[in-house]
């Protein structure tokens, strides 16, 4: 495999510790803009929902221009907008930078992810998505983290700086070291993309991967008060933990892609993504706490890994369904993906409130198990590796 795509994988990180760390600052953030925390937590609904709008249109207008040169533009604006959110004054102008980082980021995404499999041989085309997605569960185990301290030291503004000095460091890298990206041939647009039935299935089956998931991580701190009366240090840990067991899957699923029937792997992440968070719903109505502090790391890092398998098999999945598109397929796979970051914090917060912390996870896993009914109609029983299996047809 190249190893430059590992330069990708950096653009990866980059994004994400940007995207991550606004949690760990939101209570600065809102007492310096005088807004509630609630408030101020719409930043990260804002920032999902322009993700997954702007980034199909984005990358098809962007369809023509080479890959490389998207890469790094996009990235340059990146750092733009947290330098813009570093400097605001109020919290519009700081809404306004994260609309911009929101859309350079979708920008960046589906093309670092295409020129990875771009880079490299097909046999080798899961290695590469997993090793430009692990540079994504890296930013939750150790981008988000050194963020959070830095605001701490230094004040929220000190991080968004932080982010715009390595945002401005991985574009000059980018520009030093990725090679030139073979271009893919100009295809039919997103909409055709979503008049093959495979891809719909695929998108499905995204959606409910980042549902499950996010229902219950943006309100793991209420679950783990209720479970184990850990505070905010217990809850960070168990963070850090999630994005290892992320990072570990990354740099492994990759090899078991080559191997086994992506089918097989999905429905593993998915069944084993359902029975975890049942064990959390059942922990958290349960909540021995002497247990549930003892299980919680060892779950957590599971499902972290579960959820990181099912995310990139989704990605490898996709790419493979439209080998001459898959800057745009792939743009419509993480536009689905942040939906279901945005839908999750919703359906979460409404299971909350009505049900109370346990019923958070008990929600999680139901979602998860009805997302098994759509793999089926993603892959067929007998489809091999991602690199054997016929790409759907795209009416032209």
């Amino acid at each position: 495999m190249n190893p430059r795509i590992y330069v990708l994988a950096l653009a990866t990180f980059t994004v994400g510790t940007e995207g991550y760390v606004i949690a760990g600052v939101l209570p600065a953030v809102a007492h310096s803009m005088n807004v509630s925390v609630s408030v101020c937590g719409q930043l990260v609904t804002v920032f999902a929902l322009v993700y997954a709008l702007a980034g199909p249109p984005l990358i098809g207008a962007f369809r023509r221009v080479p890959p490389k040169s998207v890469l790094i533009w996009a990235m340059l604006v990146f750092a733009l907008s947290n330098a813009l959110a570093a400097c605001a004054l109020d919290y519009a102008v700081l809404a306004a930078a994260r609309v911009l980082a929101a859309a350079s980021a979708a920008l960046l995404a589906g093309p670092a992810a295409a020129a990875a499999a771009a880079l490299c041989r097909p046999q080798d085309m899961p290695n590469a998505i997993a090793v430009t997605a692990s540079g994504n569960a890296l930013a939750l185990t150790l981008g988000a983290p050194l963020g959070t301290l830095i605001g701490g030291l230094f004040g929220w503004r000190g991080t968004f700086l932080f982010v715009t000095i390595l945002a401005l460091t991985t574009a000059l890298i980018l520009a030093v070291l990725l090679p030139t990206v073979p271009a893919a041939p100009l295809g039919s647009g997103r909409t055709q993309l979503l008049h093959s039935p495979a891809v719909r299935w695929s998108l499905l089956t995204t959606f409910g991967v980042f549902l499950a998931a996010y229902c219950t991580y943006t309100y793991l701190a209420p679950i783990v008060e209720r479970a184990t009366r850990m505070g905010s240090q217990g809850v960070a840990a168990l963070m850090i933990v999630f994005g290892a067991g992320a990072f570990l899957a990354g740099r492994t699923i990759g090899n078991i892609l080559i191997k086994v029937p992506v089918a097989r792997v999905l429905r593993v992440a998915l069944s084993l993504m359902a029975l975890l968070l049942a064990t959390i719903a059942v922990g958290t109505a349960w909540h021995p706490r002497a247990v549930a502090e003892i299980a919680a790391f060892p779950v957590l890092f599971c499902l972290g890994a579960a959820w990181c398998c099912g995310g990139i098999s989704q990605q490898t999945r996709i790419a493979a369904l439209a080998p001459s598109q898959r800057s745009q397929a792939l743009g419509l796979h993480f536009s689905v993906q942040f939906l279901g970051v945005a839908v999750g914090g919703a359906v979460g917060g409404l299971a909350l409130s009505t049900g109370g912390p346990v019923a958070i996870p008990a929600l999680s896993a139901l979602i998860a198990c009805v997302s098994l009914l759509s793999v089926r109609h993603t892959v067929s029983e007998t489809a091999g590796s991602p690199d054997r299996v016929a790409p759907a047809t795209i009416p032209r």
